[in-house]
């Protein structure tokens, strides 16, 4: 039986870094359309809506070929919105206007605009096989708190007690961060728990560090477009090959 693979692109149009950021362009392409391409070349997901408070974002969104059936209200377009507060929104909305109702519900930041398919379709094949309530893309900690100095009285300090027994690399924890990629979860997770997370969470672990940039600031744009522009070239040096 074919599944309702739902993938929701928030893109609201406030950020206090970046004017616009979603919008905002790397080699000529606005940073949403990485994400509606990606989700469009992904060979589970067969619904793709944007959710948006700009009617600007919403006309761009419809003519790469997502949906924007509603606009986001403004209590959920602030800074504090979460994903949670999206996708719940979302799904609401279209259950109620249309009874649709995703098995599977997939967000895409346009912030992390450099990711392929197969990331999309290994976190759904992934949540579906080991029975998760949810996959999260995550990269290894490179700044490991272990070894973290917080200043205190004009000195720094350890963050933690153990500073001197977690000095080498294989005394310490392996921890993951959240690279802001993909966010996978079944509908299941999001009426049960109030929450895309749940408490059964699979890692869907990225090396690729193209993959993990998440734009935040200028900066982060302009890495973002060299690494489109010249990553790919310069990984054949090294006899590079990603994973996904």
């Amino acid at each position: 039986m074919n599944k309702n693979h739902l993938c929701v692109i928030p893109a609201r149009s406030g950020s206090k870094g970046i004017p616009f950021k979603n919008i905002q362009k790397i080699c000529g392409k606005p940073l949403i359309e990485y994400s509606i391409n990606a989700a469009k070349e992904s060979k589970l997901i067969n619904r793709i809506i944007v959710s948006t408070d700009s009617k600007q974002i919403a006309d761009i969104a419809k003519k790469l070929g997502a949906e924007t059936p509603f606009m986001r209200p403004k209590k959920i377009s602030g800074d504090f919105a979460t994903q949670y507060d999206v996708a719940e929104h979302a799904v609401k909305f279209l259950l109620d206007h249309e009874s649709y109702l995703p098995d599977t519900i997939t967000i895409l930041q346009p912030t992390t605009p450099i990711r392929t398919s197969k990331i999309i379709d290994k976190s759904i094949t992934l949540l579906n096989k080991t029975k998760s309530t949810s996959v999260l893309s995550v990269s290894d900690v490179k700044d490991h708190p272990n070894i973290i100095f917080h200043e205190k009285n004009k000195y720094l300090k350890p963050f933690d007690r153990n500073f001197e027994k977690h000095s080498t690399r294989q005394s310490r924890t392996q921890l993951y961060a959240p690279t802001g990629s993909i966010y996978t979860f079944g509908y299941k997770t999001l009426k049960k728990y109030n929450s895309i997370y749940g408490p059964k969470i699979k890692a869907l672990k990225i090396k690729e560090q193209e993959f993990n940039i998440d734009i935040d600031t200028i900066y982060d744009l302009f890495i973002s477009e060299m690494t489109v522009l010249h990553w790919n070239k310069f990984k054949e040096k090294f006899n590079l090959k990603n994973n996904f």
